[in-house]
C-alpha cells in the first residue's frame, strides 16, 4: 500500500498520530495530502501541527495547513490565523487564510 492510500485509511479511522508523522514527509504530495488530512480527521494534536505549519518555506504547504485549520474547525486557530494573514506575503497562501477565518465563523 502506497502513502497516499495510508493516509486515506489514517483519515478513515482517525489515526492522528499517523497523519501528523506524514506531514514531515520527504514527496511534498504525501505531505499535502497529509496535511488535508489533517483538517478532516485530526483531533487534539492537529491544531497545533497544523499551526507550525504555516512556517513553512513552502507556500503551497502554507496554503494547505491553512485550509486544513479551516477544515479542522478548531476555534483555537482564529487568533493565530488572522497573525498570519497579517505577515503573510504570498496572495495565495493569504486567500486560503481568509477562507479557513470563514469557515471558522461558521461559513460554507
Amino acid at each position: 500500500m502506497g502513502k497516499l492510500e495510508k493516509i486515506e485509511k489514517c483519515v478513515q479511522k482517525g489515526k492522528e498520530d499517523e497523519l501528523v508523522k506524514l506531514v514531515h514527509d520527504r514527496d511534498k504530495n504525501v505531505r499535502l495530502a497529509a496535511i488535508a488530512g489533517l483538517g478532516r480527521a485530526g483531533k487534539d494534536n492537529a491544531c497545533n501541527v497544523l499551526i507550525t505549519l504555516l512556517l513553512d518555506d513552502d507556500p503551497e504547504i502554507r496554503s494547505a495547513s491553512a485550509s486544513a485549520l479551516g477544515d479542522l474547525g478548531d476555534p483555537r486557530a482564529h487568533t493565530l490565523l488572522m497573525h498570519h494573514l497579517g505577515v503573510e506575503k504570498d496572495e495565495r497562501v493569504a486567500a486560503a487564510i481568509k477562507d479557513a477565518v470563514g469557515k471558522l465563523h461558521g461559513g460554507s
